[in-house]
């Protein structure tokens, strides 16, 4: 191998550490992965939501969508029910729309949303979570609850 091509590949590999930003895990709550299931009977083959959550200044969570043979061509409306329990207990006390997922004609879609870093929470606030998917403002998938806690 010639000189010229390691100086080249080392170069490289120096700009993609330059390039690349680091960020750490959250020591609080580590990423959830939570299985969505079908609600009423509406088509379902499989279907995820990933919640990533990281330390830094820049996104306090990162959510990731995925629906596998739900309904062909359709959108759906994703959002968050919130509660005061991680249990999931009683009614939630907020509901967060978040984006707008589209199947294709296999029934496929995928989507994500990032949320801003915000203040600190001391003590962290620890929540119960559900995901939905509506269509027609009527659920049609949903996760069931996940327990987060947000610092």
């Amino acid at each position: 191998m010639s000189v010229k091509l390691l100086c080249v590949g080392a170069v490289v590999a120096a700009t993609t550490l330059v390039v690349v930003p680091w960020a750490a895990a959250d020591q609080a709550f580590h990423t959830s992965h939570a299985a969505v299931q079908a609600v009423a009977g509406a088509p379902l083959h499989s279907g995820f939501v990933n919640d990533i959550h990281t330390n830094g200044t820049v996104n306090s969570a990162h959510e990731e969508y995925h629906l596998n043979g739900a309904q062909a061509s359709t959108t759906y409306h994703v959002q968050l029910l919130i509660f005061g329990s991680q249990s999931c207990a009683g009614a939630p006390f907020l509901t967060v729309p978040t984006v707008q997922l589209k199947t294709n004609g296999a029934g496929n879609g995928n989507a994500d949303v990032s949320f801003p870093a915000g203040p600190a929470n001391n003590p962290p606030l620890q929540v119960g979570i559900v995901w939905q998917f509506l269509s027609g403002g009527v659920p049609v998938y949903a996760t069931g609850c996940v327990p987060v806690t947000v610092d």
